[in-house]
């Protein structure tokens, strides 16, 4: 171990310097050779997800997004419209065309293939860790050996599981990776006064808040990287904030236009459970308290799951909860630390407003977001926590980090307590990283093991019952499989909805599960349920119609099929249903011997069958019901042509 004590003053002279290039004595080659096993190390942690399928929010954002499947002929509108634009009643308020972008581009590549998505996560996420890599190492004028080992730490951490093996979380990386690029950039400003080195910090921080809006939060980060690591002056750290900030407003003035508003409104309790109460002090209690649990997630990532909505956290009522008080006092007295060694331009102090900063939007103190906790969350912030953690331990096993240029020889016989530990928690971290990985690989196997670390989660209780139920996973079983997976699947909706009734969706699911045991009765009063809660939502409105349309009720059907139509003018479904709602009340008026009334339905029927024809040239059974109201109306002659080109059309797989 090194005899040297810390020099305060000492290290602050350094950080003045950090804006020189990685010191002349340094060995480049040495940089290159770890920055190089550390993307190789970044990429082999997470080489499991290349064969693993689309799971969670991948559906809504690539696998059954119509723009992204629109390739690069959707690139205007991707970059002109909401982030889940083409999915299905979405709305999601968010701006992040970017990483959409890139997913388009890749499905013009290669159609429906997730292997191509995963291979793309893993080598950004791998030139990440090695970027970062290098720009610690620039910035903090830390031994290179140490910032290595910050560097695997942060690339092993299983609490990045979520953001790698999750094709959508493209946005947590590519928000990063711009942000340590504007980074680079900012540090060759203030050496250099390059004006082309100041307009990459600002594209780069602009490319950032286009892949997540979050990265606001960089606009704090400035003046802490320029105070701490730089020697630039007062004046000259405030004009560089400013020009971020400008950025931000641009950012925030274009997303208004494209969305038509900032942030997110009407945010369902069941995503952010705070919001269950109008309590100041229970709504920030309870996100204290998970600000504490983001704490021991990032010590110990164990159990971690894809989702934390209600009601796994209970609100924190009262002064006297002592998660809260723990954790409450323990950010607290970071703070005050942070705060004290603040002259000093201590390690330790940058991390903490490091940390701090870059979880203020996600914390819930200051704005509720859309949901109140998420592993996704730390993506950034946890830079700090590694880089602290390796710190301190040089810091209590008396190894001086300060000198970069020591030799690898030299630095392995000071610090080989240091060597020992950081291995043991990399190979518990990449262990944990692979296993967790594996999760991921579709949904089946993530809401499976995630139900059991959150098993009073509403919403990870409607995921498995969705996939339990889901149409199209149905037809692999056998009928009394299927009936075994229904029945489970019923059990889990009924479970959601004990924890939570005012929850739409599982409602809505609800309905399906009661449809296809053709229970249409139940059905009904599920999907009007659903209906009451969210009356804006097409498929709602024409589910309902369905059930009404099973019971024989085809008058009402015919209005729940119209009004999905006025919601959703664009999709072919609710004409079509209109029209066979009209064409039954045509059958039943003819079956009474009244033919006036009978053809007053099937013309309107008609009319029906057309509009969701024009809408999709390639229904084919709009043709075949065409065709046969037609007939029935005794216009054989237009009948057989719409009969021939239903014929024409190849049946859906």
């Amino acid at each position: 171990m090194s005899s040297k004590k810390n020099n305060v003053h000492k290290h602050t002279q350094n950080n003045a310097g950090a804006t020189k290039n990685i010191p002349a004595t340094l060995n480049k080659k040495l940089i290159l050779r770890l920055a190089l096993i550390i993307g190789i190390f970044s990429f082999l942690i997470y080489a499991n997800t290349l064969h693993h399928g689309y799971v969670l929010d991948d559906e809504s954002v690539i696998k059954a997004n119509v723009q992204t499947q629109g390739g690069v002929s959707s690139l205007k509108a991707i970059f002109t419209s909401d982030y889940r634009a083409g999915f299905p009643n979405a709305n999601s308020n968010l701006y992040r065309p970017l990483s959409k972008a890139m997913f388009a581009i890749e499905w013009q590549l290669s159609p429906n293939n997730p292997t191509l998505n995963h291979f793309i996560n893993i080598l950004v996420y791998a030139i990440l860790c090695s970027l970062l890599f290098v720009i610690l190492l620039r910035l903090t004028k830390l031994n290179v050996y140490v910032v290595f080992i910050t560097a695997l730490l942060f690339a092993a951490h299983p609490i990045h599981t979520e953001v790698v093996a999750n094709i959508k979380s493209r946005d947590e990386i590519l928000s990063m990776l711009f942000i340590l690029l504007s980074i680079q950039a900012l540090l060759n400003y203030v050496r250099d006064k390059n004006n082309r080195s100041f307009i990459g910090y600002l594209f780069c921080f602009l490319m950032a808040l286009l892949s997540k809006e979050s990265a606001m939060v960089y606009i704090g980060l400035v003046p802490l990287l320029l105070y701490f690591f730089t020697g630039t002056e007062a004046k000259n750290n405030i004009r560089l904030t400013l020009s971020a900030a400008a950025i931000g407003v641009f950012f925030l003035f274009l997303h208004y236009k494209i969305i038509g508003s900032i942030g997110l409104s009407n945010i369902p309790v069941i995503d952010n459970s705070l919001l269950v109460t109008k309590s100041f002090f229970e709504q920030k209690a309870t996100a204290i308290l998970i600000l504490g649990k983001y704490l021991l997630l990032l010590i110990f990532p164990h159990p971690l799951s894809s989702d934390y909505s209600f009601d796994t956290i209970p609100l924190v009522t009262s002064f006297a909860n002592a998660g809260f008080l723990l954790a409450l006092l323990v950010h607290v007295g970071l703070l005050i630390y942070a705060f004290l060694k603040l002259k000093e331009k201590q390690i330790f102090s940058f991390c903490i407003f490091f940390y701090l900063i870059s979880m203020s939007i996600a914390s819930n103190i200051f704005m509720l977001i859309g949901t109140h906790m998420a592993e996704r969350l730390l993506f950034l912030p946890s830079l700090a926590f590694c880089l602290a953690a390796v710190y301190g331990l040089c810091k209590l096993l008396k190894i001086d980090a300060s000198d970069p240029n020591l030799k690898w020889s030299v630095f392995l016989n000071h610090a080989k307590p240091l060597i020992g530990i950081a291995a043991v928690v990399l190979v518990f971290y990449s262990a944990k990283t692979v296993i967790r990985n594996k999760d991921w690989a579709a949904n089946s196997t993530l809401f499976a093991k995630d139900l059991e670390t959150v098993p009073n989660s509403a919403h990870m209780l409607m995921y498995s019952a969705d996939y339990l139920s889901n149409t199209d996973t149905l037809k692999l079983f056998s009928p009394e499989e299927q009936q075994v997976r229904l029945l489970k699947a019923q059990k889990y909706i009924n479970k959601a909805l004990s924890i939570y009734n005012l929850f739409p969706d599982a409602h809505y699911l609800s309905g399906r599960i009661w449809y296809q045991f053709k229970n249409y009765q139940e059905a009904l009063k599920s999907y009007s349920a659903a209906m009451a809660l969210n009356p804006g939502l097409e498929s709602y409105h024409n589910n309902v119609g369905t059930c009404l349309f099973a019971l024989g009720r085809y008058e009402e059907a015919a209005k729940e099929f119209a009004k999905a139509a006025e919601l959703n003018p664009n999709d072919a479904d609710p004409p079509f249903n209109t029209g066979s709602a009209y064409g039954s009340m045509g059958e039943a008026y003819r079956s009474k011997g009244d033919m006036e009334n009978a053809n007053k339905m099937f013309l309107i029927a008609i009319d029906n069958f057309k509009k969701a024809i024009r809408l999709n040239p390639n229904y084919k059974s709009a043709y075949q019901f065409l065709g046969t109201t037609y007939n029935s109306i005794g216009d054989t002659a237009n009948g057989q042509i719409y009969l021939e080109k239903a014929s024409q059309i190849p049946a859906k797989k």
